[in-house]
């Protein structure tokens, strides 16, 4: 009986020895692995101090495309660019965030070249006409984006948009349409071109009226330009034979069967700017 009981224990120490060896292998693993991800992480923080540190990464060449209108001595101000900025520090998002902050940029990207570089690409904004709102001109892009108010230092050479607000509120649709007047005489090769238009008039007469820069105010009304323009070259062509031509006349073609054509400046009489070619 003695002998039967001493082994039936034997075999269960035993059990106890392997399982306590098992755990402590558990154990002895985890450590390990716990002690070398700290080490991997020491090693990776240290790593990145350095390189925040290093010169290798300190930057030396920023390249800039795109900018035209703007200098690139303010697109670096606005992104924040010095000599002694890391690329690695560098915020790409924020930095070309700072760069739209300025109206004649619709748009900038910005990114790293490493070791020692930043990439700055600037889509600009073209002005396409100035909107006139009470005594001040804004400028808008082709995009109908009226994107700032002109100040001193603007430059554009586009005709000037009046009447396009009521009661404060622009007038988008006819802002639409003149937009569209506008691209027809891009591709048209009828008198006027776009650099001959100084101002687009709307009223709820004529709908729409054109000065040119040479003192012709024609009343066109919208839609059917090509046959309007047609006869208005007929009508010019008669003119220049008889030499008045380079006088200032009001030409109405809101009829497209028939043109009358008056001597005189029409825009005085609807107290407009005298000097409708604006250069700004």
């Amino acid at each position: 009986m003695k002998k039967t009981l001493k082994a039936t224990i034997s075999p269960k120490r035993n059990r106890s020895k392997r399982r306590s060896g098992a755990i402590r292998g558990e154990i002895f693993r985890t450590l390990a692995i716990v002690g070398l991800a700290g080490l991997l992480a020491f090693v990776m923080v240290y790593a990145y101090n350095f390189a925040l540190c290093a010169d290798y990464f300190k930057l030396k060449c920023t390249t800039i495309r795109g900018c035209k209108r703007i200098s690139e001595t303010e697109i670096k101000d606005l992104a924040g660019i010095s000599t002694s900025l890391n690329i690695l520090t560098a915020n790409p998002g924020k930095m070309a965030r700072a760069i739209e902050g300025n109206p004649w940029v619709r748009n900038a990207s910005v990114g790293r070249e490493l070791p020692d570089g930043i990439v700055i690409e600037v889509a600009e904004r073209d002005a396409a006409a100035l909107l006139k709102k009470g005594n001040d001109l804004y400028i808008v892009d082709r995009d109908r984006v009226v994107f700032k108010k002109f100040e001193g230092g603007d430059s554009a050479d586009v005709p000037v948009l009046t009447g396009f607000y009521r009661n404060g509120e622009l007038q988008n649709d006819l802002l639409e349409k003149t937009f569209e007047f506008l691209d027809y005489l891009s591709g048209s090769d009828h008198f006027p071109r776009v650099r001959n238009v100084s101002e687009i008039y709307v009223d709820d007469v004529y709908d729409l009226s054109v000065v040119t820069d040479n003192h012709l105010f024609l009343n066109l009304g919208f839609e059917d330009y090509d046959k309007k323009l047609k006869r208005l070259k007929t009508v010019m062509t008669d003119l220049a034979r008889r030499g008045l031509d380079k006088r200032s006349l009001s030409i109405d073609l809101v009829d497209s069967s028939r043109v009358v054509v008056q001597q005189g400046d029409a825009f005085a009489q609807k107290n407009l700017t005298e000097d409708r070619k604006t250069k700004i």
